[in-house]
């Protein structure tokens, strides 16, 4: 038989009864808010971008395809008749390639023809194309073409100081002996005529046989990395090739400017990088378990942890976030907040986040904020370094990487300055 317990019992339990309820509903209550804040995190929507903008120097493209030009064929043109005079002759070729400003969604290239004789320039025509790049957002990559056929249908243009030029190259043919019988305007109307038959009548012809048997002259392709993008646009600066990207996440936008952080070297490629960008990059990885998304109470890669991992960017003082949610058991959702100092050391990019706080607190649990930013903090920019370090150029067949030689942060964005070099060919076995 069941005993009863004492009346007396019953009375000294009773005060207690709404203090035990009160306890486990407001237990309950903590984690349906710690797992609606989880929910909430996990489920955030995409926001309009641009996020990431890479600014590409023109003169780097253009010291890139220059190299090819080499191979390229000569045309020879002998020089007119100059009474008892044998001028000689001219060889033609293109010289160079030049990427300039075009308008919007553009690149221009200006293509330099040069008139040599021994060796020496004589004079140059130029032929100024705009190239329409073709964009692959899901691809992530940009192309850049300027064949033969392209340059079919555009004329070439003499500068004023290069017609002086070339008169001048000629009136210095002429022996001494012979400059008695023939006049400066003579020799000029000479070079105006016989320039004015290259770049008209005569045109197609030396065009097609500078041209046969030519591939591009330009074809760049630029790889942005494993960033999922929706979109991107292409700009003309006046120093660089701006490449703007619209990234899938849930990021905050870049700040409007230019693709070039101030005071970058302009002599290097710079990426801006939405501070979002970076964060949601890391959460993909723990998503992945490229990095780990489970922690335990000392901050700890754990995969038994209570405490799962999740990393965000508010732009603003220490815009780094850091937030670890607990849904079972001791339910509590915890931010920590910090700032990401980067400095090159010895050839490496060292990161450091002294400020490391605890901001907010759901629930009873503690944790100290340092352990967690000297792990998932870390991580979180060296996910953002290795995009920077994914970006690859192949320029006409020769591939490039990029590599992070400087580092910055603000409160709402990351800044690379990246260096290109030539991919190292793999060996080739022996027979």
């Amino acid at each position: 038989m069941r005993s009863r317990p004492a009346p007396g019992a019953v009375l000294v339990l009773a005060p207690l009864f709404p203090l035990l309820l009160a306890s486990a509903g407001c237990a309950s209550s903590v984690c349906t808010k710690v797992r609606s804040d989880r929910d909430a995190f996990t489920r955030r929507a995409a926001a309009a971008g641009p996020h990431l903008a890479l600014a590409v120097p023109y003169a780097t493209l253009s010291q890139s395809v220059q190299r090819s030009l080499t191979r390229l064929p000569q045309v020879r043109l002998p020089l007119p008749d100059l009474g008892p005079v044998d001028l000689g002759s001219l060889a033609v070729a293109i010289r160079s390639v030049a990427f300039r400003p075009a308008p919007a969604g553009s690149v221009g290239a200006r293509v330099s023809v040069a008139l040599t004789q021994g060796g020496k320039p004589v004079a140059a025509l130029d032929l100024d194309a705009v190239i329409a790049p073709r964009l692959d957002p899901r691809a992530g990559s940009v192309r850049l073409q300027l064949g033969a056929e392209d340059l079919r249908e555009v004329r070439p243009s003499l500068p004023p100081a290069e017609r002086k030029r070339f008169a001048e190259f000629l009136l210095s043919l002429v022996p001494g002996a012979a400059r008695g019988l023939v006049g400066r305007e003579q020799v000029e109307a000479l070079a105006d005529g016989f320039l004015k038959e290259v770049v008209g009548g005569r045109w197609p012809q030396i065009r097609d046989q500078l041209l046969q048997g030519t591939g591009d002259l330009v074809d760049v392709e630029i790889d942005l990395g494993d960033v999922p993008l929706t979109k991107i646009d292409l700009k003309s600066g006046a120093a660089d090739l701006e490449l703007w990207a619209h990234a899938a996440l849930p990021a905050a936008a870049l700040s409007p400017g230019t693709a070039r952080p101030a005071g970058s070297d302009a002599r290097l490629v710079a990426l801006r990088m939405s501070g979002g960008v970076a964060a949601e990059l890391a959460n993909r990885a723990m998503a992945s378990g490229q990095i780990p998304d489970r922690y335990n109470r000392d901050g700890a890669p754990d995969p038994r942890g209570e405490l799962v991992a999740g990393v965000d960017w508010q732009a603003g003082e220490r815009p780094l976030k850091v937030h670890a949610w607990s849904t079972e058991g001791t339910c509590a959702r915890l931010t920590f907040g910090g700032t990401p100092q980067v400095a090159a050391r010895g050839g490496q990019l060292a990161v450091d986040v002294d400020d490391g706080t605890l901001e907010e607190v759901t629930g009873s649990l503690r944790v100290r904020a340092a352990v967690w930013f000297s792990g998932l903090g870390r991580q979180t920019f060296s996910i953002s370094e290795s995009v920077a370090d994914a970006i690859e150029f192949e320029i006409l067949g020769v591939d490039y990487r990029a590599s992070v030689v400087a580092a910055a942060v603000s409160r709402s964005e990351l800044e690379f300055s990246l260096a290109l070099a030539e991919a190292p060919q793999p060996a080739t076995r022996r027979p």
